[in-house]
């Protein structure tokens, strides 16, 4: 598989959603989970809003995700959102804001180490929902609790765009860990005893097996006799000198390194543990707490093989669970070896579960799924009945279909134009030839009615579409360019000669190439197609004639 970025989340709904979101947010907090929020909503339409401006998106000018409007408050919006940040701070929470007759939902994002909520109960029982992460079977949580996780958001996905082939990653596990995680500054925290809640205004939690101190002592000496071990820590201190890079480090609290995700993917595996396993002996199973961590999502995300726990033996819970060794490698700490014997049993199996947890992370926790089951969650879900969609994040819609068992498998408008890639040419060279032509095509008067129909050749259709999704992330992550409408692209596969035929006779142009596959030009008879470079598309306009036939035409 070509290992191009997909930004592709498959989605079996178009949201619906009519109202409007408040944030409230804390100048100096890195609000992840309200920024993978915001960035959903922005990609689904759904109007937001918050207390200030915040969240910077270019260096070069003021352009905010979040903006504040003074003639929008909370009461005119359906939902309220608050994260752990505003508690963190001590920010006194807007007077009435929970008043009983309100109509908004209200909702808290509680991302805090360790596995204890953040809230005061007296507080948390206010709100109408509390999505939290590091959630595990192992405890008890209020009704109003939901099990939530960090997930994807643009800035992650923009640095793991474009990946390389598996079988160019180096055979090492990257484990970077900054702190051990043995244990756990706390303050004002409620734990819940035999009594009722013990109150502790300062402390510190000493854990008995945290598992980075853990996997070191009994993972990494069976795993590095197959898997070399990089742990090479990047220093909070050297901030990157590129001033998009500088601006992400800074508003992540030092967390954002160009450097890391080059290593991230450059690297075949990733040591992703965090939290500490605690034993249950009431019921005689042990559970991770304090589980969910950046290295698993941006591991996932960049291609690069991710080791944790066995999630579902340890209890931990996400939204959707991923499948052990089919997204990720979840370690059994009980049997380790079983585990690396696998690994060196099965050749392949490293480059499988790179492209499946990449797709897996990406279809569910980009931010446009992490939006939409967001609102489903809270019960705003009015979505019309289900139509399979791919949803770029941040992008307009774009449907890659694969072949159906229909005369001719692929979606038609009123000008359809078709390329012939060669795809035997470097993944580079290829992307940016084939980025020129969308991007004709995205930024042309009439894209409304064009439709791209790409030659496959001998790739499958789900590698070109993994090839695509890539393109268009890339140049929607350009300033210049929004795409208001839905691009129209389809692969051509495997068709018989009477459905060539067909197709031929419903296409109005091919777009010229530098490099194209000029074996099945010739073998289609596809030269007898007006032919087109990409640049002089721009002067031509959909023009319908008396016959009803559409054309491409005219030097406007």
């Amino acid at each position: 598989m070509r290992n191009s970025a997909s930004i592709a989340a498959k989605f079996a709904t178009e949201c619906a959603f009519k109202g409007q979101v408040f944030f409230y947010l804390y100048p100096q907090g890195f609000p992840h989970l309200s920024i993978c929020l915001a960035e959903g909503f922005k990609e689904l339409g759904i109007p937001f809003y918050s207390n200030i401006n915040f969240w910077q998106i270019s260096p070069n000018r003021e352009n905010y995700l979040f903006r504040h409007d003074p003639s929008v408050t909370p009461e005119d919006c359906s939902v309220v959102v608050l994260d752990k940040d505003w508690n963190f701070y001590n920010q006194p929470f807007a007077e009435n804001l929970f008043y009983p007759s309100r109509k908004y939902i209200t909702v808290y994002l509680d991302d805090t180490d360790g596995s204890k909520p953040s809230l005061y109960p007296h507080v948390s029982e206010n709100f109408d929902f509390i999505f939290r992460t590091h959630c595990n079977g192992g405890t008890q949580y209020p009704d109003n609790y939901r099990p939530w996780t960090f997930g994807l958001s643009n800035r992650i996905l923009r640095e793991t765009t474009t990946i390389p082939n598996f079988e160019r990653r180096t055979r090492t596990v990257l484990a970077n860990f900054r702190v051990p995680q043995d244990r756990l500054r706390i303050a004002n925290r409620f734990i819940p005893v035999d009594q009722g809640w013990l109150q502790i205004e300062q402390g510190v939690i000493l854990a008995d097996y945290p598992l980075r101190l853990v996997v070191r002592d009994y993972f990494f000496p069976f795993i590095q006799k197959i898997l070399l071990i990089d742990d090479t820590v990047d220093s909070f201190h050297h901030p990157p000198v590129d001033p998009y890079h500088y601006l992400q480090w800074k508003q992540t609290g030092s967390r954002h390194y160009p450097n890391y995700y080059e290593r991230l993917k450059q690297t075949a595996a990733c040591a992703a543990f965090g939290g500490w396993l605690v034993p249950n002996s009431a019921i005689g199973q042990t559970f991770v707490e304090w589980w969910d961590s950046w290295r698993f999502w941006e591991s996932l995300a960049a291609g690069c093989v991710t080791f944790h726990v066995d999630l579902e033996k340890y209890g931990a819970l996400l939204p959707v669970m991923p499948e052990n060794w089919q997204h990720y490698i979840g370690i059994d700490i009980d049997n380790i070896q079983s585990s690396v014997d696998r690994i060196a049993s099965e050749p392949g199996i490293l480059e499988r579960i790179s492209t499946e947890g990449r797709r897996w992370a990406i279809e569910n926790y980009s931010p446009v799924a992490i939006a939409v089951r967001f609102l489903k969650t809270i019960g705003c879900d009015s979505f019309p009945k289900s139509r399979e969609l791919e949803i770029p994040e941040n992008s307009a819609t774009v449907q890659l279909r694969a072949d159906a068992p229909d005369l001719l498998p692929v979606n038609l408008r009123e000008i359809n134009l078709i390329i012939f890639p060669d795809w035997t040419v470097p993944e580079e060279l290829l992307c940016r030839e084939l980025e020129g032509a969308i991007r004709r095509i995205a930024t042309h008067p009439d894209q409304a009615k064009i439709a791209l129909l790409v030659e496959l050749g001998n790739i499958s259709q789900k590698d070109a579409d993994t090839v695509f999704s890539g393109i268009i992330f890339n140049l929607l992550m350009q300033e210049d360019l929004e795409m208001s409408q839905e691009l129209e692209i389809s692969g051509v596969g495997k068709l018989d000669e009477m459905q060539w035929k067909a197709l031929l006779n419903l296409i109005q142009g091919r777009i010229i190439l530098n490099r194209e596959n000029q074996q099945a030009i010739a073998t289609l008879n596809a030269e007898s197609l007006p032919s087109w470079k990409p640049e002089s598309l721009s002067h031509k306009r959909a023009i319908q004639l008396e016959t009803g036939t559409w054309v491409l035409h005219g030097d406007y």
